[in-house]
């Protein structure tokens, strides 16, 4: 027997800072979001993030794991409903909002959708194995680099933060190779000139090879992009880095579907920014739902009005 659906206002998708931030703000609104995310906690990218998250005003000494069990504690406390340990499989759209269909066989039926996780970083071709790591986090944090070359492929803020990182974990060597630099000047601080060959550069990743130099790992951090699995088979508009397009309301060019955090990146991808998109789509599906309720109300009294009228005729 086929079992009903389950529904509800505004289905979140992914448990990062976005995620729990969007799903917590709605609760308190008085509305009963549903949140989804494929691990068994909450904490979206600062599950892999091993250093301190020295940004965060309220929470300067914290590591990723610390802002993560803070997120799954307060989704809890608010009492917000989960879907753990599941994945958000497919969303089709109809006449009046979203359905959902997850890997546990659960239809959930929503007025509003909220996109919220499904990065993956730039391999560029590179894949992952012993001496060559894509991305930053637990596989370079765990890694012992002691008496080791490293090349680092990228320009960003990552690339000059792991580069300090490795240097302080024993490398002989670690030079950067960027087309481009995109890093902070501050992060360039106590960066050797020696170290940051910037232009073109030839890679050999069979090999270990950067420019014709063998190195005994090399770390590629070319940044995120949204995962197209993360879409769910939904085809909104994409910007030209790999990134969902997103209005000043969070929503994408499909309506009632709203994107928000890292697989948006509509600021500096961070914990506090990604918060902040949480609140702002919150606010703006808020807005919607109680102009509707509104309209409806309005309707109905029209429409006694005119009863009414008819009646007295």
């Amino acid at each position: 027997m086929m079992t009903a659906p389950t529904r509800c206002e505004v289905a979140i998708v992914g448990g990062g800072p976005a995620g729990v931030s969007c799903a917590i703000w709605l609760k308190q609104l008085g509305f009963n979001p549903i949140l989804i995310e494929k691990n068994a906690t909450c904490g979206g990218l600062q599950l892999l993030n091993a250093y301190t998250n020295t940004w965060i005003a309220t929470s300067a000494n914290a590591h990723g794991k610390d802002v993560a069990a803070a997120l799954q504690a307060n989704i809890e406390r608010h009492e917000v409903q989960t879907r753990m340990s599941t994945t958000a499989a497919e969303a089709t759209l109809n006449h009046d909002g979203i359905t959902i269909r997850t890997d546990a066989d659960e239809v959930i039926k929503a007025s509003f959708l909220v996109l919220a996780g499904g990065v993956k970083p730039k391999g560029a071709g590179f894949a992952a194995r012993i001496g060559l790591l894509v991305g930053p986090g637990p596989a370079v944090a765990s890694s012992d680099f002691t008496g080791q070359r490293v090349a680092i492929l990228g320009g960003g803020d990552s690339a000059l933060e792991n580069y300090r990182f490795i240097k302080n974990r024993g490398a002989s060597l670690v030079h950067v190779y960027a087309r481009s630099i995109r890093a902070r000047a501050e992060m360039l601080e106590g960066a050797s000139p020696d170290d940051i060959h910037v232009g073109s550069y030839t890679t050999d990743a069979d090999r270990n090879l950067v420019n014709g130099e063998h190195y005994d790992v090399v770390v590629v951090l070319y940044g995120y992009e949204a995962h197209k699995s993360a879409l769910m088979g939904l085809e909104p508009l994409m910007r030209s880095d790999g990134f969902v397009f997103t209005d000043q309301d969070c929503m994408t060019s499909i309506d009632r579907v709203y994107a928000i955090g890292e697989i948006a990146q509509r600021a500096h991808p961070c914990c506090v920014t990604s918060m902040a998109d949480g609140v702002v789509a919150a606010k703006a599906i808020q807005r919607r739902m109680e102009a509707s309720k509104a309209s409806q109300f309005l309707g109905a009294v029209k429409r006694l009005g005119r009863a009414a009228a008819m009646a007295a005729t």
